[in-house]
């Protein structure tokens, strides 16, 4: 059975700068078992991902994770055009979102060649 998505209408990334975070790295295969893992629950290929939305990096990393949260988060820009991402609001956190994947392959190919930097989280031990 598919659970329903919370989707939050009308609350978009507006600024073509927003950084999006992503815990861990964008490991090709990792990224596919997780967007794998939300198609099982929610019949839709994605991960979750966090704007910094009115807070700094630093600010963020502080916060109380949900689940297990990687000793590293890498960031990437909305305005990267081989990314082609539309992250989706989803959840009751306002930073949270969803960047739902149209085709697996292609979509993970994308998202993986993301300009990004990897941040170690010095909040959260490895």
């Amino acid at each position: 059975m598919v659970k329903q998505r919370h989707v939050r209408s009308g609350d978009l990334l507006d600024d073509d700068a927003e950084v999006v975070i992503r815990g861990g790295d964008l490991d090709r295969a990792v990224v596919r078992v997780d967007a794998q893992r939300m198609h099982e629950i929610y019949g839709v290929y994605g991960i979750s991902v966090f704007a910094l939305r009115r807070a700094t990096l630093d600010e963020l990393a502080q916060q109380v994770p949900v689940g297990a949260v990687p000793p590293a988060r890498s960031g990437y820009r909305r305005h990267d055009p081989r990314c082609r991402l539309d992250p989706e609001p989803t959840g009751r956190n306002p930073r949270h979102y969803t960047v739902v994947l149209a085709d697996l392959d292609d979509s993970v190919e994308a998202l993986c060649s993301c300009a990004r930097r990897l941040w170690d989280n010095p909040y959260h031990e490895a």
